[in-house]
């Protein structure tokens, strides 16, 4: 069918704002059909993404399959303004909103400070990157959530939202997945499988689990064969690869349309073989590595949570309680680091250092919220309140041995327990966390057009450190310098939200709303009396925005702007003395923003979908404790991002073809603040563009794909540590992944 003259303008004008945008929900559009509804609950009742007033994306799981998105990595390409430092599986990556992040971009080894995006899992906050498998849809909450989110939502907040198992009917799929980049000498594979069996009318069980294999492509060329024996060295290909298990079961009792129960269990155990970094100004390579030691990292999540629901005419009632735990061993290469910190050390001939870090968190999270329904509330009057409990207790054991040196100089340290007489440094801690908080917000609603929220949350905060101790073997013997601390506070965020509708198509919305991050203790040898705490930061986001359905359903156009006020805002750096790694406040920072994301079906076979922003973001004036400038960048974040998508239908005699693509585009970057002081840690690395292509074809219950991530075979770097702290052989850049082509086989039943 040709198109009309005005979905031909409707177009022009999408693809002339440049907002082409996030491939928010899209099933096969027929003639004339119009894009699909995506009900969301991140206002924690469900409504239309359309009718919800604030600057939310919400990406479905079909959507997400047909992307091939599996990952936060290629997901953060769909969402508009999402950073995420790609450091491979071996670290946590750094992901930031609108633009919220100052710490260098050097993955989960220093960003300082707490959270500034939460995660959650359904309704339990979990920092992990999850495997996106039986996910029912993902939503993406951009600015401070704090209201209804609490802690570490004050640049927005990520949501997965998993499938429920369903008394209706017996099913599932497999799937599996090969594939291989242009660097890699192995194949990669991927297998996945989901099981839904109902056991009665109101019991049913839902399993889903994933196999990833993934055979890495940075190669290390000078592995220390013996260290600290000798200095001869060998060549690893492959070595940030990467094997992970996750395995979901949920177990669903719903005896009436007013009441369930739901007990769920997630697993999630990874095995990475070293970092996805590469050095080439050292190596010569665009591909390798030049660490002495290969970087192994073992991430083991798992979460229990029971879910209890009751609606009734006049209130709803939502209970959940999560039990969930993190261990995380590895190795890491830290030889330039010390040489450069304590030059004498290289005295040793065969020296060389690495550290091995142990780390447990134990979280017990408790939530229990009330909703008004149609029959407790007048017309005029939506309501919603709560209460939240949290308890997380974290152990670190941070070691670091020179191979060799009690061979070579006959020392002793006097640490049995130490397990090695070369240890050279140990850093243990134990740190419990508590927080209780009550929130609600109350929506009036003036008339069928004008609505006003009003939003609050109080709560109290404690930290408490029962040790922190150092060790320095090499310097004072078994001598341990510990400290204890604690501190609390409690304080109140609040939000104000109203939005008018101008038709059925068109709503006017506007936000005023608080973040808050909590402040904390730093621990070390010889800090400063002003580097042993950090302050609490704070930011306030002020935002105008607009939801549109135009072309008589089948084209959407939203967007936002916004002004970020971010104070006292939390910054990982050195302290003066040992250079540890310790948090400290800036004065205040500012981010004025654009984003713009449309949907269009242009014909019966094609659909546009993407988004743009722009980001103009700064210190407000000088920051001496952190070394900041007033006017420098933020690191990470670009001026300009953008992605355009498509998908192209194919008629065929028998099935379903589509052709898919995205372009991903993304601005240069500042590694570090100082962009404009004198900071020769700073770097710029250059902007770069992602393309990626997949052919699906679909016939009754197969489904069989190939796809071309990266097409163009782009070489970039996402983030990276400096020459200056780290050596000419010890610094880094986070490289992104080299073309890659597989093929994905799946069956549903």
């Amino acid at each position: 069918m040709k198109p009309s003259n005005k979905q031909l303008l409707a177009l022009a004008i999408a693809l002339v704002n440049g907002a082409p945008a996030a491939v928010l929900a899209q099933s096969q559009p027929e003639k004339d059909a119009m894009i699909e509804e995506v009900v969301v609950t991140a206002s924690r009742r469900a409504e239309s993404i359309q009718e919800i007033p604030y600057n939310i994306t919400a990406i479905t799981g079909e959507s997400l399959k047909n992307a091939g998105v599996d990952d936060l990595t290629k997901m953060s390409q769909f969402i508009p303004g999402m950073q995420m430092i790609d450091a491979g599986a071996r670290s946590t990556g750094l992901v930031t909103l609108r633009g919220m992040n100052v710490g260098g971009l050097q993955a989960s080894e220093n960003q300082g400070g707490k959270d500034i995006i939460s995660r959650y899992v359904n309704d339990t906050p979990l920092l992990i990157d999850f495997k996106l498998v039986d996910v029912e849809r993902v939503e993406v909450l951009r600015g401070p959530q704090g209201t209804l989110y609490g802690r570490g939502a004050m640049g927005g907040t990520l949501r997965y939202i998993l499938n429920k198992p369903s008394t209706e009917a017996t099913g599932g799929s497999v799937s599996t997945e090969l594939y291989q980049n242009s660097e890699s000498e192995g194949l990669s594979s991927e297998v996945s499988g989901v099981l839904n069996l109902p056991f009665s009318d109101t019991l049913a069980l839902r399993v889903s689990g994933t196999r990833v294999d993934d055979a890495g492509f940075v190669d290390y060329e000078n592995v220390l064969v013996e260290p600290g024996v000798s200095n001869d060295t060998r060549y690893v290909k492959d070595v940030n690869s990467e094997e992970t298990t996750a395995i979901r079961t949920a177990l669903r009792w719903e005896p009436s349309d007013e009441f369930f129960a739901q007990a769920t269990y997630y697993l999630q155990d990874q095995k990475a073989g070293g970092r996805q970094a590469v050095n080439p100004e050292y190596t010569g390579g665009d591909f390798t590595s030049a660490l002495l030691y290969v970087e192994p990292r073992d991430n083991k999540d798992d979460l229990f949570n029971i879910e209890f629901g009751w609606n009734s005419d006049l209130i709803e009632i939502f209970s959940t309680t999560s039990r969930a735990s993190y261990e995380g061993y590895g190795r890491r290469d830290q030889s330039d680091f010390l040489a450069i910190l304590y030059a004498h050390y290289t005295d040793f001939p065969q020296y060389s250092t690495y550290a091995v870090d142990d780390n447990q968190t134990d979280s017990l999270v408790h939530e229990t919220r009330f909703l008004s329904t149609d029959g407790n509330s007048p017309e005029w009057l939506d309501w919603i309140a709560g209460f939240y409990y949290e308890e997380t207790n974290t152990l670190l054991d941070a070691r670091e041995y020179i191979p060799g040196w009690d061979a070579y100089y006959d020392y002793d340290n006097g640490l049995a327990e130490a397990g090695s007489t070369d240890l050279e440094y140990w850093h243990y801690s134990d740190d419990d966390f508590e927080e209780r908080a009550v929130f609600g917000e109350a929506t009036f609603h003036a008339s069928d057009a004008l609505q006003l929220t009003f939003g609050a949350r109080y709560f109290q905060q404690e930290e408490s450190v029962a040790y922190d101790c150092y060790v320095y073997p090499m310097y004072t013997g078994p001598e341990r310098d510990c400290r204890e601390g604690s501190g609390d506070i409690d304080d109140t965020v609040f939000k104000l939200n109203g939005s008018y509708n101008f038709s059925d198509d068109v709503m006017l919305y506007a936000t005023v709303a608080e973040g808050f991050r909590r402040g904390g203790l730093n621990f070390g040898p010889n800090l400063l009396e002003s580097e042993r705490t950090y302050a609490s930061d704070k930011a306030v986001n002020y935002e105008l925005g607009w939801h549109t359905t135009l072309a008589d359903g089948r084209a959407i156009f939203n967007g936002a702007l916004f002004r970020v006020d971010w104070k006292d805002l939390q910054v990982g750096t050195k302290s003066e003395v040992a250079g540890i790694n310790i948090t400290g406040n800036g004065s205040q920072g500012v981010i004025d923003g654009i984003e713009l994301s449309t949907q269009f079906s242009a014909t019966d076979r094609l659909s546009l979908n993407g988004w743009v922003t722009y980001y103009d973001h700064r210190l407000d004036g000088d920051a001496p404790g952190i070394d900041g400038f007033d006017g420098d960048a933020f690191p990470g974040v670009p001026n300009l991002q953008a992605n355009l998508g498509f998908d192209y239908f194919i008629p065929v005699s028998q099935g379903e073809l589509t052709l898919r693509g995205n372009a991903y585009y993304k601005d240069e970057i500042q590694t570090l603040l100082n962009s404009v002081g004198d900071n020769y840690d700073n770097e710029t690395l250059d902007a770069y563009t992602v393309a990626n292509l997949s052919l699906d074809y679909r016939v009754e219950q197969w489904r069989a794909s190939l796809f071309a991530d990266n097409v163009t075979n782009e070489y970039y770097f996402n983030g990276g540590r400096s020459e200056k702290k780290y050596g000419e052989r010890g610094q880094f850049y986070y490289v992104g992944q080299p073309r890659t082509l597989g093929v994905n086989l799946s069956y549903e039943f």
